[in-house]
């Protein structure tokens, strides 16, 4: 049995909610308390992943831990705050951001804007398990790409043909899309992967690997100045506002149902 089928069927086992197979009935089913479809559903529906059809009411859903743990942000992005920045007007899930090159760009899972920056996180629940080939089309070249600095093709160069836990392709691809859309607004841009781990992670080679492929992936980050990187696991997003009085209890009822040692 795989390491990511093993997690599955603990998650399955944790859950109290009736299931079969590790699916809920319907969307509704898979939310924590004080989430309601109407903060997401359009943002879902829009997005090119038809994550609603079916994928979103599997207990370790990544779009429902995304949904469940962003939905209070959404609702209250005027009072919330990361990394210094507040006053946002704008939160949706799943959001594009175009290249330039045409063909449908990868959706992010949360994305939250102010007048000046945009916040695009990238989020992961059992997605780390599995390897991943690092795949970039032919197009993705200077001429097709002319407003992108020379970093990223020896970025992608570097890593192209490879196999990584770290979703490094897609990261990249988010990357570009979010610094063309710097190109046309003039804002800031900020890419955070976030995701999430079991507390006993450090018992699992893929968990080892896919930090030191993190590490390795955020210094390179370091030596351009198109848009900031930042990473962080759920837990650590969740310390962050054990003292807020608007968003400690939604957080502490994400822990009730993400935390946990497998």
């Amino acid at each position: 049995m795989t390491t990511r089928k093993l997690f599955e069927q603990a998650i399955i086992k944790k859950s109290n909610k009736p299931n079969l197979n590790g699916y809920v009935m319907n969307n509704s089913e898979n939310l924590i308390e004080g989430v309601d479809v109407t903060l997401f559903q359009n943002d879902l529906n829009q997005g090119s992943g038809n994550e609603l059809k079916s994928k979103f009411n599997a207990l370790y859903s990544s779009c429902a831990l995304a949904v469940n743990n962003f939905a209070i942000v959404k609702k209250h992005m005027v009072d919330f705050s990361f990394l210094n920045y507040s006053d946002f007007y704008d939160a949706r899930f799943e959001r594009q951001f175009n290249t330039g090159l045409g063909g449908t760009p990868p959706n992010l899972d949360f994305v939250i804007e102010n007048k000046d920056t945009v916040i695009a996180f990238e989020s992961k629940y059992l997605e780390p398990l599995v390897i991943k080939n690092v795949d970039f089309k032919a197009s993705y070249n200077k001429v097709n790409l002319d407003y992108l600095d020379d970093f990223w093709f020896s970025l992608i160069e570097k890593y192209q043909d490879n196999e990584f836990y770290l979703d490094i392709a897609q990261l990249v691809k988010h990357s570009i899309g979010l610094i063309n859309y710097k190109r046309i607004t003039n804002k800031n841009v900020i890419l955070v992967y976030i995701y999430w781990i079991p507390d006993n992670y450090d018992k699992y080679s893929e968990y080892i690997i896919h930090s030191n492929e993190l590490n390795e992936f955020s210094k390179s980050l370091n030596n351009q100045n198109d848009l900031r990187f930042e990473s962080l696991t759920y837990n650590q997003f969740w310390v962050k506002y054990e003292n807020s009085s608007l968003f400690k209890r939604h957080f502490e009822n994400m822990r009730k149902r993400y935390k946990t040692e497998i």
